[in-house]
């Protein structure tokens, strides 16, 4: 009898643990970011230093009045594209001097030289690790179209040209989720633009190299 008992006890202790251990474990499911498509949207801010006969010629100081926002596609491989539309301005201020002018006279002023981008992108990433990690690094190429304002001031007069203009550029950058899983996150880029374009002062192009910060907000 009382290896009856014992054996009953053992089989009431094994078997629900033998069915526990069947049971389908629905929470290590991969996330829904790793097995769908999904979007993020982010706002940025940046930092920029001019390159080149842009900073050499024209303005040669630090802007920090560039904002941008961009909308991206995440697929379920490594890859993701999306869109990017920004605002970056330039100025410097000149102390007073003489100016020769086109009709042959000459004009004490002082030179603020501006110059005002609004580049719309499409750009492709690649990254290095999964659409769920917590640190997510990619490489970044983009290319589009800059509606650039070159202004160029002589105390209240002003020297102006507009034009659309190509640009493109190539960055690196990393992700950062604030919680894994979360909807939220951090985005840190590194990234060189170009835009063709000559007038007066700019004849080689305008270049910088580019230090940002981003905030993202991923759906699916």
């Amino acid at each position: 009898m009382k290896k009856f008992i014992i054996a009953a006890l053992l089989l009431a202790g094994i078997i629900p643990a033998y069915a526990q251990e069947q049971a389908p474990k629905l929470y290590t499911l991969p996330s829904p970011f790793e097995r769908y498509t999904h979007y993020h949207v982010t706002a940025r801010y940046t930092g920029a230093i001019p390159l080149g006969s842009f900073s050499s010629n024209y303005i040669d100081k630090a802007s920090f009045e560039n904002y941008s926002i961009a909308l991206e596609w995440v697929l379920q491989n490594s890859f993701s594209i999306g869109g990017e539309l920004g605002y970056s301005f330039f100025n410097k201020r000149i102390p007073r001097a003489i100016y020769p002018t086109t009709d042959g006279s000459d004009i004490s002023a002082i030179q603020t030289r501006t110059l005002t981008q609004y580049p719309i992108q499409v750009f492709g990433n690649y990254r290095f690790l999964g659409n769920n990690s917590a640190i997510q690094p990619y490489v970044q190429v983009s290319a589009g179209a800059s509606i650039l304002d070159y202004t160029l001031y002589y105390g209240g007069l002003a020297d102006q040209k507009q034009k659309v203009r190509p640009t493109y550029g190539i960055g690196v950058g990393s992700k950062f989720l604030f919680k894994k899983d979360g909807n939220f996150g951090a985005d840190v880029r590194v990234k060189y633009e170009a835009t063709p374009f000559d007038y007066e002062y700019v004849d080689k192009g305008v270049s910088s190299l580019n230090a940002s910060i981003g905030l993202f907000y991923r759906w699916w």
